[in-house]
C-alpha cells in the first residue's frame, strides 16, 4: 500500500491524536493542526495527498479550508469533511471540492476504509 501525506485538521485533541495514531500505524505521514488557518498555511507550503477536515474548528468554519482548495493553483488533494451535524447543504458550491463525507461518531474501520479508497 502506498503511504499518504495527510492534512488532519481536528481540534478535538483526543480524536486527532486517536485518527493520527490508527493512520500513521497503516504507514501513513499524518500532519495535525487544530484551526482552520494552520490547515490553510499548511497547504500552502505543503503537497497533501488527502486532507481530512473537521468542519468545526477552533478558529470557526472548516469551509474556509475548502475555499482555499479552490483558489490553489497545481493539483489539489481531495477533501474528506468530517461532521456531527450532518452534511453540508446539496446547493454549497464548495460541496464540489469535497470528495467523501464522515459524519460523526464514526469507527475507525470506516475511517480506515475511506482512507484506503484514495490510495492510489
Amino acid at each position: 500500500m502506498k503511504q499518504m501525506k495527510i492534512l488532519l485538521a481536528e481540534d478535538e485533541r483526543t480524536i486527532s491524536r486517536l485518527i493520527r495514531q490508527v493512520l500513521a500505524n497503516a504507514g501513513h505521514e499524518v500532519v495535525g493542526v487544530q484551526t482552520a488557518a494552520e490547515a490553510v498555511s499548511n497547504l500552502e507550503t505543503t503537497a497533501f495527498d488527502l486532507v481530512l477536515l473537521d468542519l468545526n474548528l477552533a478558529d470557526g468554519d472548516g469551509m474556509r479550508v475548502v475555499t482555499a482548495l479552490e483558489n490553489h493553483i497545481g493539483p489539489t488533494p481531495p477533501v474528506v469533511l468530517m461532521t456531527g451535524e450532518g452534511n453540508i447543504e446539496a446547493d454549497d458550491p464548495r460541496k464540489r471540492r469535497v470528495a467523501r463525507v464522515l459524519s460523526k461518531p464514526f469507527e475507525l474501520d470506516e475511517l480506515e476504509a475511506v482512507v484506503n479508497f484514495f490510495v492510489a
